[in-house]
């Protein structure tokens, strides 16, 4: 090569033989290194193909800009004396086309000889090196499997074509175009349309050729539309062949050239538990009419997904099936489903989960804790009853004084967790007559604090309450007749919420009162009072009729006690 060159420069002849060794010395080694590199990104692009275009091209044109333009002007300018030899000889060493050629010149029979090697040696998309060394293979696949797959939606986004303009532009027509492949059921020669793309993909996934149906989703996302069915089963693909960590990567990668509000959901699914569900309630708020979003939140709650459910996860879960149905109805979920068959088996379990939540008493969902009061001579009980039964702890706050007070553990372990069993009673020595209000909150097993739940307490209507359910337990006892005398002592205990004690011997004409006098200040509510707590029964009775009127004006049953 040098001889060569030396014949066509003639005079420079010697300084290009030094020119060329120099470069061979430094050029070649790169040129092997950047070989070797765009050898081992085969499975990316054929750089070694470009390159050697890259190279040849600057040896062509450093080539002619030198021997067609610089290197003579320099020869007539010695000739004319102008410039000496040595001139001559330094700046045919130093010009920056010269350089340029011989650089130009190594390089690209380095590169040639590359492709050469990989015609011959390697296997396609492999390279020589991962062909000969087959421990380079493992390496080549996780340094280049996401740069592949981004690199195609690249190439691929400026390959698509549409067969029209209503195809892009219509996403309901995109979904006749899949819902017809499907019919079809075979794979689409020459695909053009996202729907196709998604079809063939779908198709190659049955057929377990995974690499195709890689190539078919990249198809897909390069063209950015924007449903969200085709990424989820993308996804799921990827989780599959990469594993969970190698899908997020390999997502994460693609959300850097692909804005989508479909492929950002699908990220966050890829999550996570926690961030999971907090992504995707980022995605609800930024993106308002993106139906699907809300629907995949629900399912978070879902017993489904949770295996067992809370109150607040069941609440959670309502409000979203309601709010997705209410989306829906206005027309912002179906146009996001390409395949309408996933869209109504969506639709579908929303509406039986939602029924299954409807059927539970909204009240219980919106406040899961009740209260029931019983006032005795040593102050007043409060006993709470909880819809939720995994508990594991249970505060309270009364008239919204202080701060929160733990109830504190029963002697006992509740099934439901295996922790100890919160207290569902509160002792309280005194209450005013009047409204209060009784704040709880509760820890479920999840360890979410729920509440706190405002509950009202009317001592009167408590006392009343309590006072009755007690009268109902016991109306077989509300009087006795022995010893020739008629009892209301049982009665009596619960004076403070009668209003009249009407009764009659041997009729029902309950013509006739029982006098008594309501429970004074201080006096404890469950005492009989002064008065005589009997009555002398007539000869030969046989029967006694009774009703009772409450301070609330309600009426019990009559009543007919026998005499024994």
């Amino acid at each position: 090569m040098a001889s060569l060159l030396s014949s066509l420069c003639g005079t420079c002849g010697r300084n290009y033989q030094s020119l060329m060794l120099r470069a061979a010395k430094a050029g070649g080694p790169l040129s092997g290194m950047v070989g070797l590199a765009a050898d081992l990104g085969t499975p990316v692009a054929n750089f070694i193909l470009w390159l050697t275009i890259g190279a040849a091209g600057l040896t062509v044109i450093a080539g002619l800009l030198w021997f067609g333009g610089h290197q003579r002007q320099l020869r007539r300018a010695m000739a004319d004396g102008k410039v000496t030899q040595q001139e001559l000889e330094q700046a045919t060493e130093h010009n920056v086309w010269s350089v340029s050629f011989a650089f130009g010149l190594v390089s690209t029979v380095v590169l040639c000889l590359f492709m050469g090697a990989q015609k011959l040696a390697a296997e396609e998309d492999k390279g020589v090196l991962a062909t000969l060394v087959p421990a380079l293979e493992q390496a080549q696949k996780s340094l280049f499997k996401i740069e592949k797959d981004v690199v195609e939606v690249k190439e691929t986004t400026e390959r698509i074509e549409t067969k029209t303009d209503q195809v892009l532009t219509k996403l309901e027509d995109m979904s006749a175009v899949f819902e017809q492949a499907t019919k079809g059921g075979a794979i689409i020669a020459n695909a053009t349309t996202p729907a196709e793309h998604y079809h063939n993909a779908r198709m190659f996934e049955l057929k377990s050729d995974f690499a195709s149906a890689r190539k078919s989703y990249n198809a897909y996302l390069a063209s950015g539309v924007d449903f969200i069915d085709p990424y989820l089963a993308y996804t799921d693909m990827l989780k599959v062949q990469d594993g969970l960590e190698g899908a997020r990567e390999v997502v994460a990668a693609m959300r850097k050239s692909t804005t989508s509000t479909s492929l950002e959901i699908a990220a966050a699914l890829l999550l996570p538990k926690e961030q999971r569900i907090a992504a995707l309630k980022q995605g609800v708020e930024k993106h308002a009419d993106f139906a699907p979003a809300v629907y995949l939140l629900s399912r978070e709650f879902s017993v489904e997904k949770l295996g067992d459910q809370t109150l607040a996860d069941k609440r959670e879960e309502k409000a979203l099936l309601e709010k997705f149905r209410a989306m829906d109805s206005a027309g912002k979920f179906q146009r996001y489903v390409m395949d309408k068959k996933q869209a109504k088996a969506w639709l579908d379990d929303a509406e039986s989960r939602l029924a299954k939540l409807t059927a539970m008493p909204a009240a219980v969902l919106e406040n899961p804790v009740t209260l029931s009061a019983n006032q005795s001579n040593q102050g007043w009980m409060l006993t709470l009853g909880f819809a939720d039964y995994k508990i594991k702890n249970v505060e309270y706050k009364l008239d919204g004084a202080g701060e929160f007070k733990s109830t504190g553990f029963a002697n006992m372990t509740n099934p439901q967790t295996g922790l100890p069993m919160p207290s569902q009673t509160i002792m309280v020595a005194t209450l005013a007559p009047g409204e209060h209000t009784l704040e709880v909150r509760y820890t479920d097993m999840t360890d979410k604090m729920n509440g706190p739940f405002v509950l009202k307490l009317n001592t009167a209507e408590a006392t009343l309450k309590a006072g009755k359910n007690m009268l109902d337990m016991t109306a077989t006892s509300w009087l006795s007749i022995q010893n020739g005398n008629v009892y209301f002592t049982g009665l009596l205990t619960h004076r403070g919420i009668l209003k009249s004690i009407r009764y009659s011997f041997d009729s029902e004409k309950l013509d006739q009162e029982f006098p008594f006098s309501p429970p004074k200040p201080g006096e404890g509510p469950y005492e009989i009072g002064e008065g005589l707590p009997y009555l002398k029964a007539p000869d030969g009775l046989k029967f006694v009729a009774l009703q009772l009127t409450f301070v609330d004006g309600s009426k019990s049953e009559v009543k007919k006690y026998p005499a024994p």
